[in-house]
């Protein structure tokens, strides 16, 4: 018993074949394959798969003999729903499970756990701002401080030089009283 090997161009023609297939001409419904849907609602045939197996009970699909799935006008409107929602709107894959289960009802965002995180954050942000305060106003006391003795310095410098200048006069004057000679101090 011998079996045939497909060529891949083989598969192609196929593929053609059962697209044209798909369009019934009685009824004006259209049936596509995964890779058509997915290219009629612009998304990849990955992402489409992972909705059909993640969200299966909200994407009606036609199952055909050969066991794969086929969508309808119907189908491709969930679809673009789905892709609404998920790229439109930024819901998970959840949230739009739960969006569909409840007929459409406007989905609240579930308190997520960045929010404990934002309110950690919002406390740190508070006390690094009363951090900043404290150092700005030691900052301003370091400063005056520094002022201080920096005048004190002036001063006690300028003292010690007065000190300094009286003593030395007063040296040079007694010094002044030594110099005079012996005659000098013979006759005053």
């Amino acid at each position: 018993m011998k079996t045939k090997v497909k060529t891949h161009n083989e598969n192609l023609s196929e593929n053609e074949n059962q697209t044209s297939d798909n369009i019934d001409d009685n009824s004006g419904d259209i049936k596509l394959t995964i890779k058509e849907a997915a290219q009629k609602v612009d998304e990849s045939v990955h992402v489409v798969r992972n909705w059909m197996k993640e969200l299966k009970n909200h994407i009606p699909t036609l199952q055909g003999e050969n066991g794969y799935h086929y969508f309808d006008k119907s189908s491709i409107e969930q679809l673009l729903l789905i892709k609404k929602l998920s790229r439109d709107q930024g819901y998970s894959i959840k949230q739009i499970n739960h969006y569909l289960s409840t007929g459409d009802d406007p989905l609240k965002p579930a308190r997520t756990p960045e929010d404990p995180v934002m309110l950690e954050l919002e406390v740190i942000k508070e006390h690094l701002k009363r951090q900043e305060e404290f150092n700005q106003a030691l900052i301003n006391r370091l400063e005056k401080q520094q002022e201080y003795i920096q005048n004190s310095l002036e001063k006690r410098d300028q003292q010690l030089l007065d000190v300094v200048k009286e003593t030395q006069q007063a040296k040079s004057e007694v010094a002044a009283t030594k110099k005079k000679g012996f005659f000098a101090r013979l006759f005053s």
